[in-house]
């Protein structure tokens, strides 16, 4: 029964609600300094309860907006509107008109001291349709205008926008009413079935809004008793195209569908994960729009030194799965009590002491636990505010991936430390605009080192510590080389002492670097040679431990289940290797029937009795291929058992293949696939991948190991299971191009102008028109091809490709901010291109590579230029021309005068302030790009004009 169909007041007329109810907008959160306001708006109130507003979002005396949410926003303000639901819904279009102002007004005298605060609406049932017509009214009357554009999201919790099959809004609206009286107004009852509420007006005019808002559409899946389902999917999502609208099924009726028990219950994750990400969105997107303002147009109300310098900290590169405590990590373990015991107290020794030893370097094979340690420290440190900053690296994780955003998101996090630090980072920032795009050093001593050092010696905390895992999963050797180098420069800060904690295999790069540091500046641990009785003893405490929660979820396996001696053989197979340990736990414990979690701990143990004495690698390859082989469907016959197979590997060889993180939703458009076909395939490997019920987020390996185990066919020996990963490559670059095909086309964002800038579009216009998986393509595709060892032909899908699609991929590049890396994927096209073997493809490439060059600012600035100004400025003799000449406007009757063939020039580097008399080419350090044009790196220290330069060959 809804919770506000209480049996003593079951049969009460809406008639008396004029009595009781009451208009406020109260603050539920009220931070120190928000940056965000969330207004949460109810629906009816059929049985007329006071605290109707409160008890919409509330399960006993949980309200969830107000008791689960602030700990993941911490920043933002929420509201609760309560107003008179049942007269605004009896009287019909007047009456929510009239309630939709009352909303406005109120908003905006909570609003007056900080109106540019984005603002994102929740909104339940028929509380969807005040606020869809209060934003129509701001929309109308400029008195509201800040309001409208203030606003960014809105979060529907089972709002009926259309009528479902064969029913009109008005009977959806009836039934809900139904649902809890015996005998409601008739009046009341003609005004919702008449459809009035739901005028073609106002869903035709919120229909014109709806590009300018991010919608979250959550439906309900159970029924109400006999009324069955009362807002089904198709009436409660708005059925927008991309990611204009992420729609979000809800293991609840119609009045649960906003209720959450618990913070860790898995319906409140899936809304949280979608809300806090459509929030931090708001928040970033508000601090860009306020950025560009304060630069570009005088204000006659400047943003204060605090707001600007946190909108300029907004334009810092940012890797958002970088910190420990990120969101996609918040199930990742930390070391349980009693392990680790002796080298978790060394390191805080280290860390707390005055040891000149800054670097502690905790070395390790893979699996010994070398992130969990690391994700125990930084917890420590950053529960007592010492944790400067954390950046988890992980091979193939996108911006984790690689060292691009490293320093950036270091400064990000300390600026959130301190205000001294937020303003000496935003200052640096203020000088250096174009920092996100010059060296590791500069960004570096700009942003971190720089900033550091100019904390006095009596600022709290004294001293920080930097976590940094994996630093071996970092993409480019001479960047792991580099952050060592730059990491040893610490050592000349004076007031302010940094301690940097860096995990990593030992892998020769690495190993290089710290020969090159000396050695009175960093401490070494290696993991891997403790006494493995005291490894055994870790292991065995984390068996226990996780072992135990199965046995408690499951009363009847016996009390003392596994039993020590079963503990004792797992211990022995771990071999030393927590991975095989955490593996082996999320592997039972992924089957629901004790049968089962009695069959699958027989499989764990099978592995011991066949390997004894092997390497501790060889104990991992074999608990991979237990799990895969277990994922096959036993009921099956042999053909299905092979289409399963075939399935299994182009899913795994892909995933593990991927140059970036996809989705399950993002994975399947790229592979062309359902996503259902994909989970269904993964279904049973929750063990060696993070897979979310919600096919949005990022899909994980939970360990690096398995990519290793899955790509080399020396330690996957089963057929079924390993990957060739060149084919797997070549695979994943035709379906990059397949996709393109499809996808790309000529002003893909719709903006129509020719000169429109790209920082004149919103970012989340697009991704609405280029999902990530697209996104994924266009930046990937000649990677993979480079990876495949493919051979190109004249004529092959790729020249066909180019022929048809290079200048709608170029676009899409600009709208992305991507052209630099797109024109790095020009010069490697070039280089696996043979002039003998495919010399007309050869000549195409080629020829692309000087247009893109030629053209490169424009590209980047305005998209669509690249079917106007580009192809006219473009030699006549071009062969890029010559293809797309018939994209070139026909209402441009005379072109400019242009010379034949390309000349001597590549490109013209900009950026700097006055006359250049020198230029020299550095053998191993860029200050620009000479491949891209990007500026990189600006000298700085002389006193006067420079009229020479050389670099030393060292």
């Amino acid at each position: 029964m809804p919770d506000w169909a209480s049996p003593g007041r079951r049969g009460d007329n809406l008639q008396t609600t004029h009595r009781v109810s009451k208009n406020f907008l109260k603050v539920l959160v009220s931070p120190e300094d928000p940056d965000v306001d969330i207004i949460a708006v109810h629906g009816l109130n059929p049985t007329n309860t006071e605290f109707h507003a409160e008890a919409t979002w509330t399960v006993e005396d949980k309200l969830w907006l107000r008791d689960f949410l602030p700990p993941q926003l911490p920043s933002a303000r929420v509201l609760l509107f309560g107003y008179n639901a049942n007269v605004a819904f009896e009287t019909s279009k007047a009456g929510v008109r009239e309630q939709a102002i009352n909303l406005l007004n109120r908003i905006a005298s909570k609003r007056e001291e900080a109106e540019e605060r984005p603002i994102v609406f929740v909104a339940h049932s028929l509380g969807g349709i005040v606020v869809k017509r209060a934003l129509v009214e701001a929309k109308l009357d400029d008195s509201y205008k800040s309001i409208r554009e203030a606003t960014y999201g809105i979060a529907f919790f089972g709002t009926p926008h259309q009528g479902g099959n064969f029913t009109k809004l008005g009977d959806i609206a009836a039934s809900i009413i139904r649902g809890v009286l015996r005998n409601p107004s008739s009046t009341f009852m003609e005004a919702l079935k008449k459809d009035s509420l739901f005028s073609d007006a106002l869903v035709e005019d919120f229909r014109h809004q709806l590009e300018d808002y991010h919608v979250l559409s959550f439906f309900e899946t159970l029924p109400i008793g006999r009324l069955g389902l009362i807002v089904d999917q198709k009436s409660a999502t708005l059925g927008l195209a991309g990611l204009r609208e992420r729609q979000i099924p809800m293991d609840a009726d119609h009045t649960g569908v906003c209720k959450f028990e618990s913070a860790e219950g898995d319906d409140y994750e899936q809304v949280s994960f979608n809300l806090v990400r459509l929030v931090k969105s708001a928040v970033k997107s508000a601090a860009e729009r306020a950025c560009i303002a304060s630069l570009s147009v005088p204000s006659s109300r400047p943003l204060s030194e605090a707001a600007l310098t946190k909108s300029l900290l907004g334009h810092l590169p940012y890797a958002v799965y970088a910190p420990f405590n990120t969101y996609s990590r918040q199930h990742d373990p930390t070391c349980l009590p009693d392990t680790r015991v002796d080298l978790l107290r060394e390191i805080y020794t280290w860390a707390d002491g005055k040891d000149g030893r800054f670097i502690y370097w905790l070395n390790g094979l893979a699996g010994t636990g070398k992130s969990t340690i690391a994700r125990t420290v930084a917890r420590k440190y950053f529960e007592n505010g010492q944790l400067g900053a954390s950046f988890f690296f992980s091979r193939g994780g996108g911006d984790v991936g690689h060292a691009s955003k490293f320093f950036t998101t270091i400064a990000v996090q300390l600026a959130r430390k301190s205000q001294s630090l937020q303003r000496y980072i935003g200052d640096a920032v203020r000088k250096n605009a174009d920092i996100a795009t010059q060296s590791l050093g500069d960004q570096w001593r700009q942003v971190v080192l720089g900033p550091l050092s100019k904390l006095s010696g009596d600022s709290y905390p004294s001293s920080y510590i930097l976590v940094i895992d994996a630093l071996d999963e970092c993409d480019k050797d001479e960047d792991i080389l580099t952050i060592l180098k730059l990491l040893a420069e610490a050592q000349t800060l004076r007031t302010v002492r940094l301690r940097v904690l860096l995990t990593s295999r030992p892998e020769i790069p690495i190993r290089h670097g710290f020969y090159q540091i000396p050695e009175t500046e960093h401490q070494d641990f290696v993991l891997h040679h403790i006494s493995p009785s005291i490894i055994d003893h870790d292991i065995t405490i984390f068996l226990k431990y996780n072992l135990g929660l199965i046995g408690q979820r499951k009363p009847s396996l016996s009390a003392s289940w596994p039993g020590e001696e079963t503990v004792n053989q797992l211990v022995q197979i771990a071999n030393g290797l927590f991975i095989w340990a955490a593996t082996a736990c999320r592997f039972i414990q992924d089957v629901e029937k004790v049968f089962l979690i009695r069959k699958r701990l027989a499989a764990i143990l099978q592995i011991g009795s066949s390997i004894v004495g092997e390497q501790p690698e060889k104990y991992l390859n074999e608990i991979y291929t237990t799990v895969l082989r277990h994922s096959i469907p036993a009921k099956c016959s042999e053909k299905e058992k092979e289409e399963f197979l075939s399935m299994l590997r182009h899913i795994l060889g892909s995933i593990v293949t991927l140059l970036s993180p996809l989705s399950i939703h993002s994975l399947s458009g790229l592979l062309n696939c359902q996503s259902e076909e994909v989970d269904d395939c993964l279904e049973d490997l929750h063990a060696i991948l993070d897979i979310s019920r919600d096919h949005t987020r990022l899909l994980r390996l939970h360990h690096p190991s398995f990519r290793d185990f899955l790509l080399k066919k020396d330690r996957c020996n089963n057929s079924n299971f390993w990957v060739d990963e060149k084919p797997a490559n070549e695979t994943l670059a035709a379906r990059c191009i397949q996709l393109m095909s499809a996808s790309l086309k000529e002003d893909i964002c719709g903006v129509i102008i020719p000169g429109t800038l790209v920082a004149d579009i919103q970012r989340s216009r697009v991704e609405q028109c280029l999902p990530l998986e697209v996104q994924y393509a266009c930046l990937h595709w000649v990677k993979h091809l480079r990876r495949s060892d493919a051979q190109l032909r004249d004529n092959d899908y790729v020249h066909q490709f180019l022929q048809k699609h290079l200048l709608h991929w170029l676009e899409a590049l600009g709208w992305m901010q991507k052209i630099s890396e797109g024109i790095l994927e020009i010069i490697s096209l070039e280089s696996i291109a043979s002039v003998v073997n495919c010399p007309s493809l050869y000549g195409f490439i080629h020829d692309l590579k000087r247009f893109a060059l030629h053209n490169r600012v424009g590209i980047e600035q305005a998209p669509l230029q690249v079917y106007y100004s580009a192809l006219f400025f473009t030699p006549v003799m071009s062969i890029v021309r010559k293809q797309f000449s018939n994209k070139m406007p026909w209402w441009i009757k005379r072109g400019p005068e242009v010379e034949a063939n390309w000349s001597a020039t590549l490109q013209t580097l900009e950026g700097h302030s006055d006359l250049v008399t020198a230029v020299a080419f550095s053998p191993d350090v860029r200050i620009w790009d000479a491949a891209t044009g990007a500026t990189l790196q600006t000298l700085e220290g002389h006193s006067d004009v420079v009229n020479a330069l050389a670099f030393s060959p060292n």
